[in-house]
């Protein structure tokens, strides 16, 4: 539920997000999807958590006094339990590659995730031990380890 960081993670996404509790996990064609209602998850950014960074820079550089914050940025980022990403096929749906959790590691691994998860679309070897990265994880009943990043 936290890590050592601060970090921790809600029970449920905010009401509205395409991934809350509430959301519709079926609908027909015609029927918009919680996709299309909501395209990009982008919440405001709290103003009180911009004071503290504002306050917290300023402590630690006392010689600009003050630097006005000219924009700011709230988003989701996708990150699963463990901090680390899932590279797998879903072994339910035939042909489903998932790839996701990358965020705070997807730029700087970027190039070798799109080869191997290229690879896993094509059906040919990765030429890597993805066990790490598997989806079952979470429901094999093997233990939740914290990335090495933690």
């Amino acid at each position: 539920m936290a890590n050592p960081f601060g970090t921790h993670y809600l029970p449920a996404a905010p009401r509205g997000f395409p991934d809350s509790w509430s959301t519709q996990r079926r609908w027909n064609a015609d029927e918009e999807s919680p996709f299309e209602r909501m395209r990009i998850l982008n919440p405001a950014a709290k103003a009180s958590a911009l004071r503290d960074i504002d306050r917290e820079f300023t402590a630690l550089f006392p010689q600009f006094k003050t630097v006005p914050i000219k924009a700011s940025w709230a988003g989701m980022i996708d990150a699963m339990p463990d901090v680390v990403p899932i590279v797998d096929r879903a072994v339910e749906i035939p042909g489903l590659v998932i790839a996701t959790g990358t965020s705070g590691h997807g730029f700087g691994i970027g190039p070798g995730m799109g080869r191997v998860v290229s690879d896993l679309v094509q059906g040919n070897e990765t030429g890597h031990d993805l066990h790490r990265f598997r989806q079952s994880r979470f429901s094999d009943g093997s233990p939740i380890e914290l990335g090495p990043s933690l």
